[in-house]
This record gives structure tokens, C-alpha cells and sequence, in this order.
């Protein structure tokens, strides 16, 4: 405030302001090509690890849990429903991928074997 920097008032702050409107900003570097991936995918792992551990009673009320608790998009259907739809076998193979390049926080929970029999038996 001192500097005058008073957001849409002065036409700059957090934000640079022209007519009243954000001036889109340069915010650096593009980010990695597998972030998604990285940020989705060991939800994805963990929600698997519950599953197994019975720690929820199936794997509805935890895309349930997940879309109410975190705001994950419900258009996704949470994130069984997402890693089915996209495919388990492929989820399974990004993880091992992810695991091998970052480390062993994307190694794939040992409930994904479970995971696949119970899809197979719903389809």
C-alpha cells in the first residue's frame, strides 16, 4: 500500500490491471508435461491403498469422499472411476514410469490387482 500498489485502483498489485481487467502475465516457465500425472496419479495410488486396506467400505463412497472432501471434479467421478476410465492397466504403467524416473512415492499400491478383479467383475 505504501508504494501506491492498490490493485484495480492504482492498475497494479498481485496484479496488473488495464480498463478494469487482469493483464494476463507471463508466469515463467511452462510447467512439467507430466504433472498432471504426478499430481492425479498418487491420489489415484492412495485411493487404491484404501481400498485394500478396507479403511472405506468400497471404492463408490471413496470417489464419494474424495469428490466432496477435495473438491475433485465430479464430472470425473472420482478417482476409481477416473483411473477405470482412463484405464487401470495404463494408470499401472504411468505409475511404474513416474516410479522409476521420481522415486519410490509413485510405486503402485499392491490393492491395484484387487482393484482390477473387482472391475471385471462389474463389467
Amino acid at each position: 500500500m505504501a508504494d501506491g500498489q492498490l490493485g484495480r485502483k492504482s492498475g497494479q498489485g498481485f496484479y496488473r490491471w488495464h480498463e478494469g481487467k487482469i493483464v494476463d502475465q507471463a508466469a515463467g516457465p511452462p510447467p512439467p508435461a507430466d504433472l498432471t500425472d504426478r499430481l492425479i496419479l498418487v491420489l489415484v495410488n492412495e485411493c487404491v491403498a484404501c481400498a485394500r486396506e478396507a479403511i472405506v467400505a468400497d471404492t463408490d463412497l471413496i470417489d464419494a469422499g474424495v469428490i466432496f472432501g477435495t473438491g475433485f471434479a465430479p464430472f470425473r467421478g472420482g478417482p476409481i472411476t477416473y483411473a477405470r476410465a482412463r484405464g487401470l492397466q495404463a494408470c499401472l504403467a504411468r505409475l511404474h514410469e513416474l516410479e522409476q524416473r521420481y522415486g519410490a512415492r509413485f510405486r503402485p499400491d499392491a490393492g491395484w490387482a484387487q482393484l482390477h478383479a473387482e472391475s471385471a467383475r462389474i463389467a
